[in-house]
């Protein structure tokens, strides 16, 4: 049985959430069949570190021990596949019982501009309304600020440096 979700909809009418597997999305769009999940094995957790290094380590020259922290042990994390290739990802932290960061979330440059990192944020969304998250908030670089003002955060505060790129906080409420 599959059933539509509304407030994926707007984005891609041909999303649904099959009933029994919570936790996972699945697109149908021109790329072939796109999902996104909750990481659920050590496989998908070692592709989701594959993403973030490509992207963070060798686009942007970050270094590893900035993009790798302890954090990745307690965080939430999802994966993006195409088919079973993980093509993006991103992290989540538990700040408090009712604020979350989104952190770390990278696709991979073939797959960027198709709508999949606004699709990520929507399935984050989703998943922590589920765990009584009111707000989540996040460190976006400066370049994508008007991409995450589109998922619906606000910007916080002055801009500042973090790992040798300009960042502002954002913050946004579910």
């Amino acid at each position: 049985m599959v059933s539509i979700c509304a407030c994926y909809q707007q984005y891609s009418p041909l999303c649904a959430i099959t009933a029994g597997k919570v936790g996972s999305l699945l697109y149908d769009i021109s790329m072939g069949k796109i999902s996104y999940k909750l990481v659920a094995n050590d496989r998908e957790l070692k592709g989701a570190f594959q993403v973030r290094r490509q992207v963070f380590t060798e686009e942007q020259g970050i270094s590893e021990n900035q993009v790798f922290d302890d954090h990745d042990r307690e965080a939430l994390h999802i994966v993006v596949k195409d088919g079973e290739r993980v093509i993006g990802t991103a992290r989540v932290l538990f700040l408090t019982a009712n604020q979350a960061k989104l952190e770390r979330m990278a696709i991979l440059k073939p797959f960027r501009r198709k709508g999949i990192g606004r699709r990520i944020v929507f399935f984050l969304d989703g998943e922590l309304r589920n765990k009584h998250v009111q707000q989540v908030v996040l460190h976006a670089q400066s370049r994508v600020v008007a991409f995450y003002k589109s998922c619906g955060f606000q910007e916080l505060g002055l801009p500042f440096w973090e790992a040798g790129i300009k960042h502002i906080k954002m913050q946004k409420q579910l």
